[in-house]
């Protein structure tokens, strides 16, 4: 006799990619950490500041999935999280990590978006579409900062102003 799912239960394929997901939002705080102290220990504070200030992000967008995946009877599993990437040419190429993150990041929140309406799963649904606004602005900003130090090149005062801005952005 086949079971049925409580209400509000997850199916597990989903609980799975969820649970999956919490586990790339850890692996992301923790390069964005790592982006940090690169920047800190080469005079970009401002960048250094905004990079933790992500990473902060990152781990309550972790806390969130946890939270949803337990409120929902799947608990949480934390696998071992790679090494993340700790040296960079330049700021502008720690600034095509960014990209690149920013950028799986909203492609794979568009993917748990898909997977839970083929799973007719309105719950993890909502709460997933809560990511989409701010998923697409930090994607915004990653791609118009990386614009805007490849016009700047390796030139230091335009680096220097960007970092100062970045510092802003980061709440320093």
């Amino acid at each position: 006799m086949p079971q049925h799912r409580r209400a509000g239960q997850l199916d597990p394929e989903l609980a799975e990619k969820l649970n999956q997901h919490v586990s790339f939002e850890a692996q992301s705080a923790l390069a964005y950490f790592a982006m940090a102290s690169w920047a800190e220990v080469r005079g970009l504070s401002g960048f250094a500041t905004w990079f933790r200030k992500e990473a902060a992000g990152e781990i309550v967008h972790m806390e969130q999935f946890v939270q949803h995946l337990n409120d929902r009877g799947f608990q949480a599993t934390f696998g071992a999280q790679p090494e993340p990437r700790c040296s960079w040419d330049s700021i502008q190429a720690v600034f095509e990590s960014v990209v690149e993150l920013e950028h799986s990041l909203c492609e794979q929140i568009e993917n748990l978006i898909e997977v839970s309406h083929d799973r007719s799963d309105h719950f993890a649904g909502s709460f997933l579409q809560g990511f989409v606004p701010q998923q697409i602005a930090d994607t915004a900003e990653a791609d118009e900062v990386l614009d805007r130090l490849r016009l700047v090149g390796e030139e230091g005062r335009g680096i220097i102003l960007i970092d100062q801005e970045m510092r802003a952005k980061g709440g320093g």
